[in-house]
């Protein structure tokens, strides 16, 4: 509804305490898997998602282990050095979004920044869905400014 032009987001209904719950265990989610994939262990970052998981990215959408597993196993061929800085994140119904600045390094050491947000859902404490909404990779010069 809105009023006054301004909508209704019934703010009290995003903070009620199940909210804060459900937010506090996507946090620590994806504070892990962002661990696991900045150590490269694809093993390890499996272990975040549901057995029939959605990962979508710009390149399109995965469902399945072994699709989702392909992609992470194609950046970490690609980009064998990862950093993350989380720079926010938003409590949602059902969903929860986690803003990022990225820098991506290839095999010859240069750096490629990547900012964008991730819209993750959990269904029994893993990733049953995770969208990045990213920009394209810019590279950096050898002093961290984007080219």
């Amino acid at each position: 509804m809105i009023e006054g032009g301004v909508p209704d987001l019934e703010l009290l209904a995003l903070c009620d305490e199940d909210a804060r719950r459900a937010f506090s265990a996507a946090t620590a989610r994806i504070m892990a898997y962002w661990a696991d994939e900045c150590a490269r262990d694809l093993d390890k970052l499996m272990t975040h998602f549901t057995g029939d998981a959605e990962v979508v990215t710009p390149e399109g959408s995965f469902r399945g282990r072994e699709a989702v597993a392909s992609v992470y196993k194609q950046s970490f061929d690609t980009f064998p050095g990862l950093k993350v800085d989380v720079k926010a994140s938003f409590v949602g119904r059902g969903a929860h979004c986690f803003e990022y600045s990225a820098v991506l390094s290839d095999a010859a050491d240069n750096h490629w920044l990547v900012e964008g947000v991730n819209l993750m859902k959990l269904e029994g404490g893993l990733i049953s869905s995770l969208r990045s909404f990213e920009d394209a990779p810019r590279r950096l010069s050898a002093r961290g400014a984007s080219k």
